[in-house]
C-alpha cells in the first residue's frame, strides 16, 4: 500500500456532501467554542431519505461535550433505519465510534478524549419523525472520558493555568479494564502537603473512593493503575501564584496490559473489530526466572508496508526480548504477515506498537484510518505558529518521519513553510549543521531582552482552515517526493 498522506482537507468538504435533495441543507463543521446542532426542520419531522455529517473542532488540547435536548427517531432493533451515529474524532474510522442511536431514548452525554468530535445522521425512505437537538460547548477543565485512551491536561497548558481552577476529569473506560495514568509533564506550585495547587487521584469515580493521593511542585507524580475500571482526576488551584501545569496520558488496559500467566492470550483493542486509529500499545510478558517465552500470531491484519519504503510506517507490532524498546529488536510487522515463532533468551518480553509521523513534537501523532493519514495542522498546540515577516504572515511548522529500525535511530526533520497572503507553500530538510545552529540561536536569544513583535495565533475562521490543511497537504506530498528520490 503506497504512503497516504491527507490532511483535515476532506474533512472540510463535508459541507458539500450535506444533502441538498429537495432544498435540503445540512451538517457541515463548526469551530465556535459551543453551538448547537438539530436535524433539518426541527421541530418539524424530518425529511426522509438525507445524510447529515456534522464536525466539531475545538482548540487543541480541550474536549468537545456533547448534551442532547430531545431525540425522536424512527427505532429499529439495530438503528439500520434512522440513526444518529457519534464518534471520538473523525468519521471515517469505525474504531473512533462511539454509538449508535434511534428510538426515542436520547444517547447519553458525551465527552471527546481530544478536540474533535464528530455526527452522523441518516434517513431511509419512509417514516420521519421530530428529530433532534443537541448542544455542544469546548469543556477545557474536566468532563467525562471513555475512549481507549486520551489526554488530560491543565487549562492552557504548556502555559500558565489560571488561579482558582476547579477541573475534575472521571475516566471510565470498559468493565473488564483498568486504567493507566502517565504524567508526561508536571509543574504546579510547591508546598508542604499539597494544599494550594495540587492534582488529587481517586480509584473509582468519586472522591469516596480510595484516594491514591495529592500531587504538586515539579516532581511527576508515579504511574498509577486503578483496580477498577475507572479513575477521578482533580486539578485545583488557588487564588495566587501557578505553574506551567501538567499534561498526562491515560490508557485502558485493553491496550496496555503486564502478563505473566504460564499460557495466555492478548489482542489488538476491539479484536476482531476494527482497532482504533492514534493508539500505542504495550504488552509487557514477564514470567518467573527460569522461563523463557515463546509468542505466535494466529491472527495478522493492519495497514499494509509503506510501498516505497518497504517499510511498516504505518500501523506495525513491534517484539523486544526483554522489558524495554532498549533491548534487542526481534522483528516488526504490519499488513498480514505472518511473524514466525519468537522465542525470548530471558523471562521478559515486550509487544507494542507506534506511529511514526508527526507534527510539531511526538504529541502530535498523525490519525490512522484503513484508507489514509491524516495531520490535524491548523491549531498552534500542534506546532503551527504565524509569524509576523513584514505584512506577511507566514505559517511555520516541523514535519518529523520517523525511519528507525530498532537498532538505528533515524528521524529526519523537514521545514514546512505557508505564506498564508501569497499562498504559497515550500518545503526543505534540516540538516545536522541547521539543526547545530537553531540550538545556537535559541540559547543566545534566550540570554537576551526580544522586543520584536510575538508570534501571531493562527487564525481560526474557515478560510484559514481551508488553506491552512491544503497547505499542509501539500506541502507533505512535497516531503513525499523527496523521500521517495532518496529512496532511489
Amino acid at each position: 500500500m503506497s504512503l497516504r498522506v491527507a490532511i483535515l482537507t476532506h474533512l472540510l468538504l463535508l459541507v458539500d456532501k450535506a444533502d441538498s435533495k429537495k432544498g435540503v441543507k445540512c451538517g457541515g463543521i463548526l469551530s465556535a467554542p459551543s453551538g448547537n446542532i438539530s436535524s433539518p426542520n426541527f421541530p418539524g419531522r424530518y425529511p426522509y431519505d438525507i445524510d447529515c455529517s456534522w464536525l466539531i473542532v475545538v482548540a487543541e488540547g480541550s474536549s468537545v461535550l456533547l448534551t442532547f435536548h430531545h431525540f425522536e427517531l424512527e427505532y429499529h432493533a439495530h438503528c439500520a433505519y434512522d440513526y444518529i451515529k457519534i464518534y471520538n474524532g473523525i468519521p471515517e474510522d469505525e474504531g473512533n465510534l462511539l454509538g449508535t442511536f434511534c428510538g426515542d431514548i436520547s444517547p447519553p452525554q458525551f465527552t471527546s478524549s481530544w478536540n474533535v468530535m464528530s455526527i452522523l445522521f441518516h434517513s431511509d425512505h419512509h417514516v420521519a419523525y421530530r428529530g433532534f437537538s443537541v448542544g455542544y460547548r469546548k469543556d477545557m477543565c474536566g468532563g467525562v472520558l471513555t475512549g481507549l485512551s486520551g489526554v488530560i491536561s491543565s487549562p492552557g497548558y504548556p502555559q500558565e493555568y489560571s488561579n482558582n481552577a476547579d477541573c475534575s476529569w472521571a475516566i471510565h473506560v470498559s468493565d473488564t479494564s483498568v486504567v493507566t495514568l502517565v504524567f508526561l509533564d508536571f509543574q504546579l506550585e510547591n508546598n508542604e502537603g499539597c494544599n494550594f495547587d495540587f492534582v488529587a487521584l481517586f480509584d473509582g469515580p468519586t472522591v469516596t473512593h480510595r484516594h491514591l493521593g495529592n500531587y504538586c511542585g515539579a516532581d511527576k507524580p508515579p504511574n498509577i493503575v486503578t483496580t477498577s475500571n475507572q479513575l477521578l482526576v482533580i486539578f485545583k488551584s488557588d487564588f495566587n501564584i501557578g505553574g506551567r501545569g501538567f499534561k498526562a496520558y491515560y490508557y485502558s488496559g485493553e491496550c496496555q496490559q503486564v502478563l505473566s500467566a504460564v499460557n495466555d492470550n492478548f489482542t489488538s483493542p476491539f479484536f476482531p473489530s476494527i482497532y482504533p486509529n492514534n493508539v500505542n500499545c504495550h504488552w509487557s510478558i514477564t514470567l518467573a526466572a527460569g522461563y523463557r517465552i515463546k509468542l505466535f500470531f494466529p491472527v495478522m491484519d493492519l495497514e499494509e508496508r509503506n510501498s516505497l519504503s518497504d517499510e511498516c510506517e504505518y500501523d506495525s507490532v513491534a517484539v523486544y526480548d526483554g522489558d524495554s524498546q532498549a533491548d534487542t529488536l526481534l522483528g516488526r510487522w504490519c499488513g498480514s504477515e505472518q511473524p514466525p515463532f519468537l522465542v525470548s533468551k530471558g523471562n521478559t518480553l515486550l509487544v507494542l506498537g507506534r506511529e511514526s509521523i508527526y507534527l510539531g513534537d511526538p504529541t502530535c501523532t498523525a490519525q490512522l484510518t484503513a484508507t489514509s493519514y491524516k495531520i490535524l495542522a491548523q491549531f498552534l498546540n500542534c506546532g503551527t505558529a504565524g509569524q509576523k515577516h513584514g505584512n506577511i504572515t507566514v505559517l511555520v511548522n516541523k514535519l518529523y518521519i520517523d525511519f528507525s529500525d530498532g537498532k538505528q535511530q533515524n528521524v529526519q526533520e523537514y521545514r514546512v513553510q505557508c505564506d498564508a497572503l501569497r499562498k504559497i507553500a515550500s518545503v526543505s530538510i534540516v540538516s545536522a549543521e541547521e539543526r547545530r545552529l537553531e540550538e545556537q540561536a535559541k540559547q543566545t536569544d534566550s540570554g537576551s531582552i526580544d522586543d520584536a513583535e510575538g508570534p501571531e495565533a493562527v487564525p481560526h475562521d474557515l478560510s484559514d482552515i481551508v488553506f491552512i490543511s491544503i497547505c499542509v497537504l501539500a506541502v507533505i506530498l512535497m516531503v513525499i517526493a523527496m523521500v521517495w528520490l532518496v529512496l532511489l
